[in-house]
């Protein structure tokens, strides 16, 4: 099998310590890159990861909807239908009225309680927010339709309703940056939210506008802590409504056992290829995963490109670090153009 590495070149270089390396001139200014590297220096011989050593992989949805508000078919049509194709949990997501759906738990099937809230802003643009929670911890009734606070602009801004979330003891997912127009600018500062959907199926695949990779990067690019999620946005269950997924590597199959998982960041989004490891060890990231086509190595400002003449055949993967990188991610693409994204590895201590 032939494989060809492109490595991405850096935008300029500097020298430690006698030894040349590539570093980005302009990202972080008025932070001293020595310091960095210092700092890095006394974790080289560390293993670094998200994804937990032990566990199991539970594939789930956390973005679908309903006759609740706009979907074709019923809460349990739904559940039922993502169980027959192998999900392990879901959250039924519908816009303006929360549902909790205890009675669609199984002892395989996990659903959690969730609803979507949108904003209108100028421009044709669009918020929207996803959340959900813990049965035990949620705090907005079943079925509530959020009439009392749309009466008295509780939730006319991001930051409130993520407040509002939050104070309820639910999470919040941005979703499909790309679909709603938004600009980076309008949401890469926003704080209190778990994640973004780096892909949205149903935007992808009838509108062509639901991969927001470039959206993720942005948040990354000014330290904002996110991770990364795919998900379907189903609002139907038909052939090519479900594509978007996260695999969540858990401790305990239970809602909370799937929830402290997702904070702790041990899973990764995909819209079809699956991982099996990801992790930094003495200044080499490594990736295990089924055969591939490509294998790309992401810094904010340097990586590595894998790629197979082949086809799918890559399994594996390496990237040595210079110690200049703030994180790495990666992400995989198979020969069909369907991609999985890890969630980053922050390298430096502050």
């Amino acid at each position: 099998m032939y494989i060809m590495r492109k490595k991405q070149i850096c935008y300029n270089s500097r020298k430690y310590g006698g030894k040349e390396q590539k570093v980005h001139t302009d990202i972080r200014r008025g932070i001293d890159e020595t310091t960095k590297n210092a700092k890095i220096i006394k974790e080289s011989h560390m293993e670094k990861r998200t994804l937990y050593k032990e566990g199991t992989y539970k594939k789930g949805n956390l973005h679908t909807h309903t006759t609740w508000s706009d979907g074709v078919h019923t809460p349990q049509e739904t559940a039922e239908h993502y169980r027959s194709k192998g999900y392990d949990f879901l959250a039924l997501t519908d816009h303006w009225v929360y549902g909790i759906h205890p009675e669609l738990n199984r002892d395989d099937f996990l659903v959690f309680p969730g609803t979507e809230l949108d904003i209108e802003l100028p421009g044709r643009k669009d918020h929207h927010l996803v959340g959900f929670g813990l049965p035990e911890t949620n705090r907005i009734p079943e079925h509530y339709t959020f009439e009392e606070e749309r009466k008295n602009g509780v939730l006319t801004t991001a930051e409130r309703i993520i407040e509002y979330f939050g104070q309820r003891g639910n999470v919040t997912l941005y979703g499909h940056p790309y679909w709603s127009k938004v600009d980076s600018t309008d949401i890469k500062y926003l704080q209190g939210m778990i994640g973004m959907e780096i892909y949205n199926h149903g935007s992808e695949f009838f509108g062509n506008n639901g991969n927001s990779e470039t959206y993720f990067d942005h948040f990354l690019f000014v330290r904002n802590r996110i991770f990364c999620f795919a998900t379907d946005d189903a609002h139907d269950i038909g052939t090519h409504d479900l594509g978007g997924f996260i695999m969540v590597k858990t401790r305990e199959f239970t809602h909370r056992g799937i929830l402290d998982a997702i904070r702790d960041g041990s899973f990764y989004a995909s819209g079809g290829p699956l991982l099996h490891d990801f992790y930094v060890k003495d200044s080499v990231a490594y990736i295990t995963c089924e055969p591939c086509q490509h294998i790309y190595f992401q810094t904010p400002h340097r990586g590595d490109h894998l790629f197979s003449e082949e086809g799918d055949c890559l399994t594996e993967g390496s990237f040595a670090l210079n110690g200049d990188e703030e994180y790495v991610r990666v992400t995989i693409k198979n020969s069909r153009g369907e991609k999985a994204w890890t969630q980053p590895i922050w390298l430096w201590l502050f």
